[in-house]
Protein backbone atom coordinates (compact mmCIF):
# COMPACT_ATOMS: atom_id res chain seq x y z
CA UNK A 1 0.00 0.00 0.00
CA UNK A 2 2.73 2.39 0.94
CA UNK A 3 4.61 1.53 -2.22
CA UNK A 4 1.45 2.09 -4.20
CA UNK A 5 0.92 5.46 -2.55
CA UNK A 6 4.51 6.45 -3.20
CA UNK A 7 4.16 5.43 -6.83
CA UNK A 8 0.92 7.35 -7.13
CA UNK A 9 2.56 10.45 -5.55
CA UNK A 10 5.50 10.28 -7.92
CA UNK A 11 3.21 9.74 -10.91
CA UNK A 12 0.98 12.61 -9.82
CA UNK A 13 3.93 15.00 -9.40
CA UNK A 14 5.34 13.93 -12.72
CA UNK A 15 2.00 14.58 -14.40
CA UNK A 16 1.74 18.07 -12.80
CA UNK A 17 5.31 18.86 -13.82
CA UNK A 18 4.52 17.89 -17.38
CA UNK A 19 1.42 20.09 -17.35
CA UNK A 20 3.38 23.05 -15.94
CA UNK A 21 6.18 22.45 -18.38
CA UNK A 22 3.74 22.29 -21.25
CA UNK A 23 2.03 25.49 -20.09
CA UNK A 24 5.35 27.31 -19.76
CA UNK A 25 6.42 26.13 -23.20
CA UNK A 26 3.16 27.37 -24.68
CA UNK A 27 3.51 30.72 -22.90
CA UNK A 28 7.13 31.08 -24.04
CA UNK A 29 6.06 30.13 -27.52
CA UNK A 30 3.34 32.76 -27.60
CA UNK A 31 5.75 35.39 -26.24
CA UNK A 32 8.38 34.45 -28.80
CA UNK A 33 5.93 34.57 -31.68
CA UNK A 34 4.51 37.84 -30.36
CA UNK A 35 7.94 39.45 -30.20
CA UNK A 36 8.78 38.16 -33.66
CA UNK A 37 5.59 39.56 -35.12
CA UNK A 38 6.09 42.92 -33.41
CA UNK A 39 9.59 43.09 -34.92
CA UNK A 40 8.09 42.24 -38.32
CA UNK A 41 5.39 44.84 -37.75
CA UNK A 42 7.86 47.59 -36.94
CA UNK A 43 10.15 46.64 -39.82
CA UNK A 44 7.20 46.95 -42.21
CA UNK A 45 5.79 50.08 -40.61
CA UNK A 46 6.05 53.66 -41.71
CA UNK A 47 9.47 55.05 -42.58
CA UNK A 48 10.84 58.37 -43.80
CA UNK A 49 14.06 58.58 -45.81
CA UNK A 50 14.38 61.95 -47.59
CA UNK A 51 17.53 63.19 -49.29
CA UNK A 52 19.27 66.52 -48.97
CA UNK A 53 18.71 68.55 -52.14
CA UNK A 54 20.24 71.79 -53.30
CA UNK A 55 19.15 74.29 -55.90
CA UNK A 56 21.31 74.28 -59.04
CA UNK A 57 21.30 77.84 -60.48
CA UNK A 58 22.31 76.53 -63.89
CA UNK A 59 20.15 73.42 -63.74
CA UNK A 60 17.87 72.44 -66.65
CA UNK A 61 14.69 72.88 -64.58
CA UNK A 62 15.73 76.09 -62.80
CA UNK A 63 14.30 79.44 -63.88
CA UNK A 64 16.11 82.72 -63.17
CA UNK A 65 14.84 86.28 -62.95
CA UNK A 66 16.57 89.57 -62.06
CA UNK A 67 14.96 92.76 -60.77
CA UNK A 68 17.02 95.60 -59.32
CA UNK A 69 19.33 94.31 -56.61
CA UNK A 70 17.68 90.90 -56.35
CA UNK A 71 17.96 87.68 -58.34
CA UNK A 72 15.66 84.74 -57.79
CA UNK A 73 16.05 81.12 -58.84
CA UNK A 74 13.10 78.71 -58.85
CA UNK A 75 13.17 74.94 -59.26
CA UNK A 76 10.11 72.69 -59.25
CA UNK A 77 9.79 69.57 -57.11
CA UNK A 78 6.32 68.69 -58.37
CA UNK A 79 7.43 65.76 -60.50
CA UNK A 80 7.16 62.51 -58.50
CA UNK A 81 10.85 61.55 -58.75
CA UNK A 82 12.10 64.89 -57.43
CA UNK A 83 9.40 65.13 -54.76
CA UNK A 84 10.11 61.63 -53.45
CA UNK A 85 13.83 62.37 -53.38
CA UNK A 86 13.41 65.53 -51.28
CA UNK A 87 10.46 64.44 -49.10
CA UNK A 88 10.10 60.67 -49.56
CA UNK A 89 6.54 61.52 -50.64
CA UNK A 90 4.77 62.25 -53.92
CA UNK A 91 3.36 65.60 -52.81
CA UNK A 92 1.45 66.16 -56.05
CA UNK A 93 -0.79 63.23 -55.10
CA UNK A 94 -1.55 65.15 -51.91
CA UNK A 95 -2.43 68.27 -53.93
CA UNK A 96 0.76 70.15 -52.97
CA UNK A 97 3.11 72.09 -55.25
CA UNK A 98 6.63 72.25 -53.74
CA UNK A 99 9.07 74.84 -55.07
CA UNK A 100 12.71 75.31 -54.10
CA UNK A 101 13.73 78.97 -54.36
CA UNK A 102 16.84 81.02 -53.78
CA UNK A 103 16.93 84.82 -53.40
CA UNK A 104 20.26 86.59 -53.96
CA UNK A 105 20.99 90.15 -52.87
CA UNK A 106 23.48 91.71 -55.28
CA UNK A 107 23.02 95.28 -54.00
CA UNK A 108 24.50 97.39 -51.22
CA UNK A 109 21.47 97.41 -48.90
CA UNK A 110 19.86 94.62 -46.87
CA UNK A 111 16.45 93.33 -48.00
CA UNK A 112 13.72 91.74 -45.91
CA UNK A 113 11.95 88.73 -47.40
CA UNK A 114 9.16 86.76 -45.72
CA UNK A 115 7.52 83.50 -46.74
CA UNK A 116 4.08 85.10 -46.43
CA UNK A 117 5.08 87.59 -49.16
CA UNK A 118 5.82 84.82 -51.68
CA UNK A 119 2.89 83.97 -53.94
CA UNK A 120 2.06 81.91 -57.02
CA UNK A 121 -0.66 83.08 -59.40
CA UNK A 122 -2.18 82.01 -62.70
CA UNK A 123 -1.56 84.40 -65.58
CA UNK A 124 -4.93 83.97 -67.29
CA UNK A 125 -7.28 84.11 -64.31
CA UNK A 126 -5.00 85.98 -61.88
CA UNK A 127 -5.99 83.36 -59.33
CA UNK A 128 -3.60 83.18 -56.38
CA UNK A 129 -2.75 79.67 -55.24
CA UNK A 130 -3.37 79.00 -51.55
CA UNK A 131 -0.03 78.99 -49.67
CA UNK A 132 0.75 76.18 -47.24
CA UNK A 133 3.16 76.36 -44.34
CA UNK A 134 5.76 73.60 -43.97
CA UNK A 135 3.76 72.33 -40.99
CA UNK A 136 0.53 72.13 -43.01
CA UNK A 137 2.35 70.30 -45.80
CA UNK A 138 3.94 67.89 -43.34
CA UNK A 139 0.47 67.00 -42.05
CA UNK A 140 -0.48 65.94 -45.57
CA UNK A 141 2.63 63.75 -45.79
CA UNK A 142 2.19 62.06 -42.42
CA UNK A 143 1.85 58.29 -42.23
CA UNK A 144 -1.24 56.41 -41.07
CA UNK A 145 -0.64 53.90 -38.28
CA UNK A 146 -4.07 52.27 -38.02
CA UNK A 147 -4.34 50.95 -41.57
CA UNK A 148 -0.88 49.42 -41.34
CA UNK A 149 -1.65 47.78 -38.02
CA UNK A 150 -4.91 46.31 -39.31
CA UNK A 151 -3.11 44.95 -42.35
CA UNK A 152 -0.52 43.21 -40.19
CA UNK A 153 -3.16 41.85 -37.81
CA UNK A 154 -4.96 40.29 -40.76
CA UNK A 155 -1.75 38.66 -41.97
CA UNK A 156 -0.84 37.43 -38.51
CA UNK A 157 -4.12 36.77 -36.66
CA UNK A 158 -2.39 35.92 -33.36
CA UNK A 159 -1.70 39.60 -32.83
CA UNK A 160 -4.91 41.39 -31.96
CA UNK A 161 -5.69 44.68 -33.68
CA UNK A 162 -5.35 46.78 -30.47
CA UNK A 163 -1.87 45.35 -29.81
CA UNK A 164 -0.76 45.85 -33.39
CA UNK A 165 -2.28 49.34 -33.50
CA UNK A 166 -0.46 50.36 -30.31
CA UNK A 167 2.92 49.12 -31.54
CA UNK A 168 2.40 50.70 -34.95
CA UNK A 169 1.13 54.00 -33.51
CA UNK A 170 4.20 54.44 -31.29
CA UNK A 171 6.55 53.88 -34.20
CA UNK A 172 4.50 55.95 -36.67
CA UNK A 173 4.32 58.85 -34.19
CA UNK A 174 8.12 59.00 -34.16
CA UNK A 175 8.23 58.94 -37.96
CA UNK A 176 5.62 61.71 -38.23
CA UNK A 177 7.61 63.83 -35.79
CA UNK A 178 10.65 63.35 -38.03
CA UNK A 179 8.57 64.39 -41.07
CA UNK A 180 7.42 67.57 -39.34
CA UNK A 181 10.96 68.49 -38.30
CA UNK A 182 12.31 67.88 -41.82
CA UNK A 183 9.64 69.97 -43.57
CA UNK A 184 10.11 72.80 -41.08
CA UNK A 185 13.89 72.76 -41.54
CA UNK A 186 13.57 72.82 -45.34
CA UNK A 187 11.09 75.70 -45.45
CA UNK A 188 12.18 79.11 -46.72
CA UNK A 189 13.37 81.12 -43.70
CA UNK A 190 12.00 84.59 -43.06
CA UNK A 191 14.55 87.30 -42.44
CA UNK A 192 17.01 89.82 -43.80
CA UNK A 193 19.25 89.09 -46.78
CA UNK A 194 22.46 91.05 -46.38
CA UNK A 195 24.41 92.41 -49.40
CA UNK A 196 26.13 89.66 -51.42
CA UNK A 197 24.26 86.98 -49.50
CA UNK A 198 21.34 84.69 -50.32
CA UNK A 199 18.56 82.68 -48.71
CA UNK A 200 17.02 79.47 -49.98
CA UNK A 201 14.34 77.00 -49.00
CA UNK A 202 11.06 75.39 -50.00
CA UNK A 203 7.70 77.09 -50.35
CA UNK A 204 4.47 75.10 -50.74
CA UNK A 205 1.16 75.82 -52.45
CA UNK A 206 -2.14 74.03 -52.92
CA UNK A 207 -2.31 72.97 -56.55
CA UNK A 208 -5.70 73.23 -58.29
CA UNK A 209 -7.22 69.84 -59.09
CA UNK A 210 -7.05 68.80 -62.72
CA UNK A 211 -3.74 70.57 -63.43
CA UNK A 212 -1.18 68.43 -65.25
CA UNK A 213 1.62 70.97 -65.67
CA UNK A 214 2.97 74.28 -64.38
CA UNK A 215 2.40 76.34 -67.51
CA UNK A 216 0.93 79.80 -66.95
CA UNK A 217 2.02 79.99 -63.31
CA UNK A 218 4.26 82.76 -61.96
CA UNK A 219 6.04 83.00 -58.63
CA UNK A 220 6.16 86.51 -57.15
CA UNK A 221 8.24 87.78 -54.23
CA UNK A 222 7.62 91.10 -52.49
CA UNK A 223 10.67 92.40 -50.59
CA UNK A 224 11.60 95.56 -48.72
CA UNK A 225 14.82 97.56 -48.75
CA UNK A 226 15.59 97.99 -45.05
CA UNK A 227 17.57 101.19 -45.60
CA UNK A 228 15.27 103.14 -47.93
CA UNK A 229 12.04 101.38 -47.00
CA UNK A 230 11.19 100.92 -50.68
CA UNK A 231 9.42 97.80 -51.88
CA UNK A 232 10.84 95.61 -54.61
CA UNK A 233 8.73 92.98 -56.32
CA UNK A 234 10.25 90.32 -58.51
CA UNK A 235 8.38 87.67 -60.51
CA UNK A 236 9.45 84.59 -62.40
CA UNK A 237 7.57 82.01 -64.49
CA UNK A 238 7.68 78.53 -63.00
CA UNK A 239 9.85 75.91 -64.68
CA UNK A 240 8.20 73.54 -67.13
CA UNK A 241 7.00 70.31 -65.55
CA UNK A 242 4.30 67.75 -66.31
CA UNK A 243 2.74 65.21 -63.99
CA UNK A 244 -0.37 63.10 -63.54
CA UNK A 245 -3.26 65.46 -62.79
CA UNK A 246 -5.20 65.25 -59.55
CA UNK A 247 -8.79 64.33 -60.29
CA UNK A 248 -11.35 66.84 -59.17
CA UNK A 249 -14.09 65.63 -56.89
CA UNK A 250 -17.43 65.23 -58.72
CA UNK A 251 -19.92 68.03 -58.27
CA UNK A 252 -23.13 67.47 -56.35
CA UNK A 253 -25.17 67.57 -59.56
CA UNK A 254 -22.89 65.12 -61.32
CA UNK A 255 -22.97 62.82 -58.33
CA UNK A 256 -26.78 62.94 -58.24
CA UNK A 257 -27.01 62.09 -61.94
CA UNK A 258 -24.67 59.17 -61.48
CA UNK A 259 -26.75 57.89 -58.57
CA UNK A 260 -29.90 58.19 -60.68
CA UNK A 261 -28.30 56.14 -63.45
CA UNK A 262 -27.37 53.45 -60.97
CA UNK A 263 -30.90 53.47 -59.57
CA UNK A 264 -32.44 53.11 -63.02
CA UNK A 265 -30.32 50.10 -63.84
CA UNK A 266 -31.40 48.24 -60.69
Amino acid sequence: MRGSNVYHFIESNGSNSKKKGGTNMKQNGFIGIGLLVIIMLLSGCASYSPSLVRLEPGGPTTSRQVSGDLTIYVDEFATPQKSEKAFDTNLIKEGVLPLLIQVQNNGQHPYEVKMMDITVRENDTHTVLRPLTPEQTANKAKKNAVSRAIGWSLIVPIIAIPVAATASAIHTSKVNKQILQDFSAKGFPDGTIMPNKDRSGFVFFELPKGRKDLSGLNLQIASRNEVTGESLTIASPLPAATFKPIKAAPTTEATAQEENKKGNTL
